[in-house]
């Protein structure tokens, strides 16, 4: 007897000891086979794992996923088996809870998980070297030079718009000196006019002097071309006669940008690094569209990488934000590039002594310089982004040999749309300039408009009408509850010491981000 209790005891040591290992085992496996349920349309059309949560209802149903790995544990552990003869289980357990300790959604801190996976997908997919000299060449430089990018950037487009400031006072000084020698009655004066131009087109007028003979006006005057381009639609200047603007539009109002979301609970991810920005950018390159890019999946919009970084809901809108920002961006540059110009700004400022001499205001000279500069610089922009939206490359700093407008062709320029700047071996391309913008911009804006892109466009497919990103689940930890009977004991005088049976409790935690990483 004694040597059969310890046989026994022996035997029910060992079967503890493995149940122990089973409800790990199944914890694991219930948990990696939740996630094996990940949503087809989003790996197939992005890379990107995601487990939907709902159930395509839009509504986050945590208590259909408990159930559901409940059901799964209970198949596992207690499999019903059919045919001849009889089975004995001795590792039987039955699943006392399964439910979630923590979980993380698509879209939480600004989809930072969205974010996370897009960057492993690009570490698979390109070489470290040709990342870095990806990012080089959008950056000027190595990772550490994203902060000064985004600075040059900044201060171009400054540079630009102080541009438009100069061209502004030129046109104000002119329009008050045409003001002064009007007479009360509203008629031209004796002493002098303004000559103006219309649609490109030279219209000098003649001047009356005192003397009674007439003059004309020794050149043109680019200030009032500029003045009449910029009244005209940006798009309308740049692309091809005939181009067709997408039309297409989100509704802002159940975007995830602006409805409330769920949030989970796993805990905040690290913040990206540098180098992450241009993998992200790298991403969106290849899984996204733009106005240059067609997409082959369907999209709400055509020109995603302008509404990442944009933020509108049509595709019109965001192509006008770009075009802007690329204007005067190149106009910041165009005008550094003309005040660094000893012969170009003796060029203007003699146009500038000739209009000033007829005005008869000789003391503005150097404000109309500065606006025939800066009507230059704009002409030359314009010529550059029809370039740059036919798909060319342009020269990102210029050159005596890469300044393709002369002086007296800006109005020639501004009203006929066929005529685009030089194109640069090694330039940048629109795209170039797409993804520095999306390098300078904000992660967490990029991240909450990727989301609900992706939101939009995952709805497209048949039977996932309704799927929310918000319900999106990228990782988690389960906790689980399991009890069995003792087996062997029950053959000995010790078994009589204790009926209650054992309990595991269990935990597993599975993320697709980790996944990857450790892939």
């Amino acid at each position: 007897m004694i040597i059969a209790s310890l046989l026994f005891t022996l035997l029910e040591g060992s079967r503890y000891m493995m149940l122990g290992m089973v409800s790990v085992l199944n914890s694991q496996g219930v948990t990696e086979s939740m996630f094996a349920e990940y949503h087809a349309p989003a790996y197939e059309d992005y890379h990107l794992f995601l487990m939907d949560g709902s159930y395509g209802t839009g509504q986050l149903l945590l208590s259909k996923i408990h159930a559901r790995m409940q059901e799964l544990g209970e198949e596992n552990l207690n499999p019903v088996v059919s045919g001849f003869g009889t089975f004995t289980n001795f590792l039987q357990m039955d699943v006392i809870d399964s439910s979630i300790a923590r979980y993380e959604l698509a879209t939480d801190n600004h989809a930072a998980p969205l974010l996370d996976q897009m960057v492993q997908v690009v570490k698979k997919e390109i070489a470290v070297d040709i990342l870095q000299q990806a990012y080089d060449k959008i950056s000027g430089g190595g990772a550490g030079n994203d902060l000064k990018n985004s600075i040059e950037i900044e201060e171009s487009c400054e540079k630009g718009k102080q541009a438009d400031r100069y061209l502004d006072g030129a046109l104000d000084s002119l329009e008050q000196a045409k003001e002064d020698i009007q007479s009360p009655d509203g008629s031209s004066g004796q002493k002098k006019s303004i000559y103006r131009l219309k649609r490109g087109v030279n219209t000098r007028q003649t001047m009356q002097n005192t003397k009674g003979h007439t003059d004309e006006p020794p050149c043109d005057n680019p200030l009032e071309d500029v003045k009449q381009a910029k009244s005209s639609p940006l798009l309308s200047q740049i692309l091809p006669e005939g181009t067709k603007i997408s039309v297409k539009q989100m509704s802002k109002e159940d975007s995830v940008e602006y409805r409330e979301l769920n949030t989970g609970n796993y805990g905040a991810l690290g913040k990206s690094q540098v180098l992450d920005k241009v993998l992200i950018t790298q991403y969106l390159k290849k899984y996204t569209s733009n106005f240059l890019k067609k997409s082959g999946i369907p999209h709400a919009l055509a020109y995603e990488q302008e509404y990442l970084l944009f933020g509108k809901y049509s595709d019109e809108e965001n192509l006008k934000k770009m075009a802007k920002r690329m204007l005067l961006l190149r106009e910041g540059i165009n005008f550094a590039y003309l005040l660094a110009d000893s012969a170009k700004r003796e060029e203007a400022l003699a146009m500038a002594t000739s209009i000033t001499l007829f005005a008869g205001i000789p003391a503005a000279v150097t404000a109309v310089q500065m606006g025939i500069l800066a009507s230059w610089a704009y002409a030359e922009s314009i010529a550059e982004l029809r370039t740059l939206f036919s798909g060319g490359k342009i020269a990102v700093m210029k050159t005596a040999g890469s300044w393709s407008i002369q002086l007296s062709e800006v109005a020639t320029v501004l009203f006929q749309n066929s005529i685009k700047a030089k194109e640069a071996n090694g330039g940048q391309t629109y795209i170039d300039y797409l993804q520095a913008f999306l390098i300078a911009e904000s992660v967490e804006k990029i991240g909450d408009r990727f989301a609900n892109l992706l939101e939009k466009n995952l709805q497209f497919h048949i039977g996932y009408e309704n799927i929310k990103m918000d319900c999106m689940i990228t990782s988690m930890e389960t906790s689980n509850t399991y009890h069995a009977r003792q087996v062997f004991l029950t053959f000995v005088t010790i078994a009589q010491l204790s009926k209650q049976g054992y309990r595991f409790e269990k935990r597993y935690d599975f993320s697709y981000r980790k996944q990857k990483d450790n892939s």
